[in-house]
């Protein structure tokens, strides 16, 4: 069963890894740039779901809430492309508040391993659950502004999606990369392609 799980969890990775990469590199709002972001919520939905099983069967609080994490910014993603409103509804409030209550455990489980010498995976938990609680706090500040719509909202699907995807490779990473210093392998690539995200909103920002 364990086996059967992991295989799923490895084949769903692979295909959102091609999905997003499929995505990028399709006009925005075409036919196969819309399939192939449907394709890869489905798929890091399946990651996220064997992960969560894989959790029950072997539990490891830390991969749990790493899974959380990483939906989140896929699902908040999908849903700014979906609605073109920019209102928020039950899901996404649903959404924060357990990005909220993720990223509060991931804090206290980092400073809890800080001071209790864990080495770097406390830092990793810490650097993560600060930015899990840091999105969750900012989509409700801006949600109280009003509407997210117009570039705002395109801005938003492209950093989440962009996210989702740098947590897919860091996660294929840390299982290929095992010789690589951890605190290396799991801060590398947001450390590589967050400055693509800038770069990337500032385009999409700027007065036309």
């Amino acid at each position: 069963m364990t086996n059967a799980i992991l295989t799923l969890h490895i084949l769903a990775g692979f295909l959102a890894l091609a999905m997003a990469g499929t995505a990028i590199g399709t006009a925005k709002g075409a036919l196969w740039h819309r399939r192939a972001g449907n394709i890869y919520v489905l798929s890091m939905l399946a990651v996220t779901l064997t992960t969560f099983a894989l959790v029950t069967i072997s539990p490891n609080l830390f991969l749990f809430v790493i899974g959380i994490f990483s939906f989140y910014l896929v699902f908040t993603g999908w849903r700014a492309a979906m609605q073109r409103d920019g209102q928020p509804r039950w899901p996404d409030h649903l959404g924060g508040l357990a990005m909220a209550a993720t990223g509060l455990v991931m804090m206290g489980l980092g400073l809890g391993g800080l001071f209790g010498g864990g080495g770097a995976q406390p830092v990793i938990v810490l650097i993560f659950g600060s930015i899990g609680l840091t999105l969750a706090l900012s989509d409700w500040r801006d949600w109280a502004k009003g509407p997210i719509i117009g570039k705002a909202r395109i801005a938003r699907h492209l950093t989440r999606m962009l996210a989702g995807t740098i947590a897919t490779i860091t996660a294929t990473a840390v299982v290929n990369l095992s010789f690589v210093p951890q605190l290396l392998v799991w801060l590398g690539p947001t450390a590589l392609f967050t400055p693509l995200i800038f770069w990337w909103n500032a385009r999409i920002l700027r007065p036309a």
